[in-house]
């Protein structure tokens, strides 16, 4: 071996052994970084654990139901039935097993009853009443729309005449009745006796009585399903009783929208409205009065709108008419304006309410309420802004040198001739002037000579000349 192969040979063995190294190095560098991801991987496994571990105890639950509970407490006005069918859409969307109504109420009005019947009858989930209390004429409707019924001890159904008790307005709601009771398998004539004081059932309801029922009586005759004496025992009656239970209550809008809906506070605002603004046509500028008309209107719109019954396009008609009055009041004119102004304020009022009905109903009291005002407003401050620019309020006197005719009484004891036969009106002739004049209880004939003895108004009487 010469001395050039002996340096390759050291060469390669050189070379061999920092391959050696390299590999080594690279070898734990490669372990160093797999262990870094275990670590990192162990972390996020640690920290998804954490996350899910609620989630998978809940559905590990092997099929825990979920209920909403809604809570109907006082008068059933239009913001309620909005309120109610938002809770029924959002626990199917939701897609909870069944929905509980707590319900107590002495009734409502008959349309807004309707509305929250027909939102219970189309859920998809099983809808439940519970009446703690008294479910009273539309209370009745609502709760017989429901699948299941449950009154606590003490509790009533029924008396749902409705008011006006005419034959249409009884024969109408007592046929809402009969149709929901049918609907939901109930005893049709039962649920129409609430309504029809003519229908007699015998043993339960003489003719001439509304049909009123306790808990007891409701259970016994199968209109109601079971009797509990709270919440917690009618979701066990409803096999709901490891539920998932989510209650819902109307907001501070919808309590508002409550209020403000409700028939008797809708003719107040309008009542108070109609009866300020009549008034700042009475009273010089603007002011106080003018001021609480547009809050009271205000608040009338701001209820239906909050409630979900009221478009803007109803609000604007009304804003059109009170500028359309206002143009008549600045520019007086033929009366256009004005009754335009009057047809627009009265069917933005009207279809801002539920129901046509009702709006021309509060319209109605208003504008009796306004009738009833505008004499006393006339006899207090006297006549209007509007009338004082139409009327003439100067008197045109005698002491300031203004007649209505021509007195000619210095024609008296002037003389003439007769131009035409007096009988006994004719004419005369007057210092060469023509007059009309009148004989004093005879005839004369033409080109008699005669005088003026005396003035009547305006007419001349004269007599034949001695």
């Amino acid at each position: 071996m010469n001395i050039n192969d002996e340096c390759n040979a050291g060469i390669f063995v050189l070379l061999m052994l920092e391959s050696s190294c390299i590999n080594q190095n690279l070898m734990e560098m490669i372990i160093m970084t797999n262990r870094r991801k275990h670590r990192i991987c162990a972390l996020l496994a640690i920290v998804l654990f954490a996350v899910l571990a609620p989630v998978l105890q809940v559905s590990g639950q092997d099929g825990s139901p979920k209920v909403t509970v809604v809570v109907i407490d006082g008068e059933i006005t239009p913001a309620m039935a909005s309120f109610l069918g938002n809770a029924i859409d959002a626990a199917n969307r939701d897609g909870a097993d069944g929905i509980l109504i707590e319900i107590s109420t002495l009734g409502g009005q008959v349309a807004s009853a309707i509305e929250m019947r027909d939102a219970i009858i189309a859920s998809d989930i099983p809808v439940a009443v519970y009446i703690g209390d008294r479910a009273i004429s539309a209370g009745a409707l609502i709760s017989i729309a429901a699948d299941t019924i449950i009154m606590a001890p003490g509790s009533h159904i029924g008396a749902a005449e409705p008011i006006p008790n005419d034959a249409k307005s009884v024969a109408y709601v007592s046929g809402e009745f009969r149709t929901t009771a049918e609907k939901t398998g109930r005893d049709p004539e039962l649920a129409a006796a609430m309504a029809d004081a003519a229908i007699e059932i015998e043993g339960i309801v003489d003719a001439g009585e509304i049909l009123d029922l306790t808990a007891q009586e409701a259970n016994d005759l199968g209109f109601a399903d079971y009797i509990a004496g709270s919440r917690s025992e009618a979701l066990q009656l409803l096999g709901w009783q490891n539920a998932s239970v989510t209650e819902v209550e109307p907001d501070f809008k919808y309590r508002i929208a409550h209020f403000l809906t409700s028939y008797e506070v809708a003719a107040i605002l309008l009542l108070i409205g109609m009866i300020g603004l009549i008034a700042e046509l009475f009273i010089p500028g603007f002011g106080a009065a003018g001021i609480l008309g547009i809050i009271c209107f205000a608040l009338y719109f701001a209820g239906g709108f909050l409630a979900g019954h009221t478009e803007w396009w109803s609000i604007l008609i009304f804003v059109a008419g009170i500028i359309l009055i206002s143009i008549e009041i600045i520019v007086p004119g033929f009366g256009f304006f004005g009754i335009a102004g009057i047809i627009a304020l009265f069917v933005g009022i009207v279809f801002a309410a539920p129901t046509a009905g009702q709006g021309i109903g509060v319209l109605l009291i208003a504008i009796v309420a306004a009738l009833i005002a505008i004499p006393i407003f006339f006899k207090i401050f006297g006549r209007t802004k509007f009338m004082r620019r139409l009327v003439l309020n100067n008197a045109e006197t005698g002491d300031q040198g203004f007649t209505s005719v021509e007195t000619k009484s210095d024609l008296l004891g002037k003389t003439g001739v007769a131009l035409t036969v007096l009988r006994p009106a004719g004419s005369v002739s007057l210092d060469g002037i023509r007059v009309d004049a009148v004989a004093d209880g005879e005839f004369i004939n033409p080109g008699t000579q005669v005088k003026v003895i005396r003035m009547v108004g305006s007419s001349v009487v004269v007599t034949t000349l001695q």
